[in-house]
């Protein structure tokens, strides 16, 4: 119980209660919490310092308020990290995270290259792209759903069966590509992307980052595009951009930003 006769505030001494059962489990990621009414009279406190406690737990990640829900312990974010010459597949930083990843295919189909696709991968007027979009999730949690756009002429039998549950890595040629230097290949934050809400269970005024990639082979020649649309509440990516600069992008709904371009090497997912 709370020792009123201590020095430390009793919000703090409330928060380091709370704090602890979410470690050890008494409360899990995603289950709702007690209401203040409730918590005040278990640990016969005022509602202010409930109030206090919850807004503090809040700005330090490890609960998040649903308007007209209730107050639900945060899932913890994964990090995944891109550098120079080795970075982190969405499956590695799951496990790094311990966290389970799984990836589905939501659609697939061939289709006219437009004048984005076409510039990138030299697309002739007639050719063709495949189309995949896939779903990644971690612990059953969707993360992010990828839009690729894949020439039909360097991958003309591949099959979306192969990279359901699956990696990029078993349909690549190559383990390892080039982020193109394009100034479109840029990740932004946006809050409350329409359409994406119900794919990747979001709430309203949740953000999503979207990073666009245009991927080279080690060669130099366009390999594909992909467009990933990232729970931002769910993720955090550090880009290491030299030995001496990096910077840690971590989208959230009190810091919406627009993340200036990178360029890296990235192994295929």
């Amino acid at each position: 119980m709370l020792n009123k006769n201590s020095i430390q505030p009793l919000y703090k001494q409330l928060m380091d209660i709370i704090t602890q059962q979410i470690k050890n489990g008494t409360y899990k990621p995603g289950e709702k919490i007690p209401p203040e009414p409730e918590l005040a009279d278990l640990y016969h406190v005022s509602r202010i310092t409930v109030r206090r406690t919850v807004e503090e737990l809040c700005t330090q990640g490890y609960l998040i308020k649903h308007q007209g829900k209730g107050t639900f312990v945060k899932s913890p974010m994964i990090f995944r990290k891109f550098e120079s010459q080795k970075n982190m597949s969405f499956s590695e930083s799951c496990r790094q995270n311990d966290r389970i990843p799984e990836s589905h295919v939501l659609s697939f189909c061939k289709k006219p290259a437009n004048s984005v696709t076409s510039d990138f991968l030299q697309l002739t007027s007639d050719e063709e792209v495949f189309f995949l979009e896939r779903l990644l999730l971690a612990d059953s949690i969707p993360v992010i759903d990828v839009h690729t756009w894949l020439p039909t002429r360097l991958f003309p039998d591949f099959d979306p069966n192969a990279v359901e549950n699956g990696s990029f890595l078993n349909i690549s040629k190559t383990p390892t590509a080039v982020r193109s230097q394009n100034p479109a290949a840029a990740p932004f934050c946006y809050c409350s992307l329409p359409g994406y809400g119900k794919t990747l269970r979001l709430s309203s005024g949740d953000p999503v980052l979207i990073l666009d990639s245009y991927m080279k082979a080690p060669d130099g020649n366009p390999l594909y595009i992909s467009r990933e649309y990232i729970a931002g509440s769910r993720y955090t990516i550090h880009f290491e951009e030299s030995k001496t600069a990096q910077k840690c992008y971590a989208a959230n709904t009190a810091n919406i930003h627009l993340v200036c371009p990178v360029f890296i090497y990235s192994k295929i997912i």
